[in-house]
């Protein structure tokens, strides 16, 4: 890649296999448009959903471009070496550690964690393995692939042990509820987790980077959906369909216990750069009860970590310049 002599040159990596394909399109637009364009040579990569590769003439990630295959686009993007990735890709193939990997053996530096720690978080039953023996709470839970019958009762939640963005998620009242949402959980993963419903309030606690290392506990985000139950795809990322309160009102006892467990679970999952994790404060009173974690969150307008920064006095285009900044920090 070709830039002036104080220019760095950025590839944005968006889109992706997965179910959650628009959604990193939303997020990829977002990260572009608070890109400091005077400083940065920006190539856009597209990962179409038959996984070849677009690359895309301008910044409009959503635009048209050269398509390639898989390998060519390999090749293509050891060729260009650009200073510094940023892939903006969530779910299966752009989250899970198979982007990262191939950074990695390229000697690419890019934004977000490595390899290991993504395939981890991504996978929600390791990562609740993790997360229990290092003292988090997490929810009673059981691991199913097809032909098995679900033994945890409604009211439960069934999800697709390897997706995010609250695809093929539900919450279920009974049990038949529960066995027609694991067969269609299934058609997304070959593994589904059905886990015991926590009565509570659900808040989201991100964690930044420093440029020195050390790690920053973000404002909480209360999070209120408007149309439904819980906080699903639409609750996500449609405009005024949920309330998200920033900073969450709630108890500064239970504000500093989810901040904590959130820098837990960055530490102990391996992150690097950015996580956001979800909980549960339940209605009881009792200790916060840890969701997963995202290793790379989404980064829409309506997304709950760019909120969150936003409340501790970081905007949009300070968040992903320190993101990119911090790529290429020596480690």
């Amino acid at each position: 890649m070709s830039s002036g002599p104080s220019q760095r040159n950025l590839l944005v990596l968006v889109g992706g296999k997965s179910g959650e394909h628009a959604i990193s399109l939303l997020s990829g637009a977002a990260v572009v448009r608070h890109l400091d364009l005077r400083t940065t040579a920006l190539r856009v990569v597209r990962v179409e959903q038959d996984g070849r590769w677009t690359f895309v003439e301008g910044t409009d990630v959503a635009g048209p471009g050269r398509t390639i295959s898989a390998g060519e686009g390999i090749a293509e993007l050891a060729r260009l070496r650009p200073d510094v990735a940023f892939p903006v890709m969530h779910g299966p193939y752009g989250e899970d550690g198979h982007v990262q990997a191939l950074l990695e053996l390229l000697e690419i530096p890019f934004v977000g964690s490595g390899m290991e720690a993504s395939a981890l978080a991504m996978n929600k039953a390791r990562a609740r393995d993790v997360l229990f023996t290092a003292g988090a709470r997490v929810a009673a839970a059981e691991e199913l692939s097809a032909g098995q019958a679900p033994t945890i009762p409604a009211p439960c939640v069934v999800k697709p042990l390897r997706l995010g963005s609250s695809v093929g998620l539900a919450v279920v009242h009974t049990d038949a509820e529960r066995d027609r949402a694991v067969a269609l959980a299934l058609a997304h993963d070959r593994w589904v987790l059905v886990e015991a419903f926590v009565h509570g309030t659900e808040v989201t606690a991100g964690v930044l980077e420093r440029p020195d290392g050390s790690l920053e506990a973000l404002p909480l985000v209360e999070i209120r959906p408007k149309s439904s139950h819980f906080f699903d795809y639409h609750a996500k990322y449609t405009p005024g369909a949920s309330e998200e309160l920033c900073p969450a009102p709630v108890p500064d006892a239970a504000r500093d216990a989810c901040q904590q467990l959130a820098l837990l679970a960055h530490r102990v999952l391996g992150c690097r750069t950015m996580s956001r994790t979800d909980l549960i404060l339940p209605f009881d009173g009792s200790a916060p009860v840890v969701l997963e974690t995202n290793t790379i969150p989404g980064l829409t307008g309506t997304s709950l970590l760019p909120q969150a920064a936003a409340a501790a006095g970081i905007d949009f285009r300070a968040l992903v310049e320190r993101l990119v900044g911090l790529a290429t920090r020596p480690r």
